[in-house]
């Protein structure tokens, strides 16, 4: 039996307290998706942190290089939340929600033949969950692949524009701004 491998029965109480604190890094295509479906405009539902304001240090190619200084793109919070959290504590793009929410609270890793070696639980709120639930690790697995796929695709374009500034950085011109970085990424 892999390690964590209790943790498939993970059930969601719905206290939403994941969509209260942590902070979701975005990728390009998560931000399309919900773009597609509320009709808002890209800048309207991203946030900039900067390496103060979330812990990534384990992740430096996902700090974009702006006017500002390096910054993380993350889902906007208002009132003491994520912006698409209801009310009753549910999420009102559910079904358009980014892969990092699609994948939460799941931290797998599997080994090359595809089994499943270790499950870990995100520790990034108070999660009032209980073990009497039921999940198919084929399908945590499926949006693990999606989720580093795309994940891994945002980064090489993080990479292209990173590179982009410091070649402006060093032909004197100044480095651009987080709206120039969502045009150059179709948003």
């Amino acid at each position: 039996m892999a390690t964590g491998e209790k943790y498939l029965r993970f059930r969601c109480t719905g206290c939403g307290n994941c969509c209260k604190e942590p902070l979701l890094p975005l990728t390009d295509t998560d931000i399309k998706r919900i773009v597609r479906h509320t009709g808002e405009r890209g800048h309207e539902l991203v946030r900039w942190v900067d390496r103060n304001g979330i812990d990534m240090d384990d992740e430096p190619e996902a700090f974009v290089t702006l006017r500002q200084g390096k910054r993380v793109m993350v889902l906007r919070h208002e009132a003491g939340g994520c912006r698409y959290l209801g009310a009753d504590d549910r999420c009102t793009i559910y079904n358009h929600r980014p892969l990092g929410c699609r994948i939460f609270p799941f931290d797998p890793s599997f080994k090359e033949d595809g089994k499943l070696h270790r499950l870990k639980l995100i520790q990034a709120t108070d999660c009032l969950y209980e073990l009497d639930g039921e999940n198919d690790l084929g399908k945590v697995q499926t949006l693990h692949q999606k989720h580093l796929a795309a994940t891994s695709s945002y980064q090489a374009k993080v990479a292209r524009w990173n590179a982009r500034q410091s070649a402006r950085k060093s032909h004197g011109k100044n480095t651009e701004t987080a709206a120039d970085f969502l045009a150059f990424l179709g948003v």
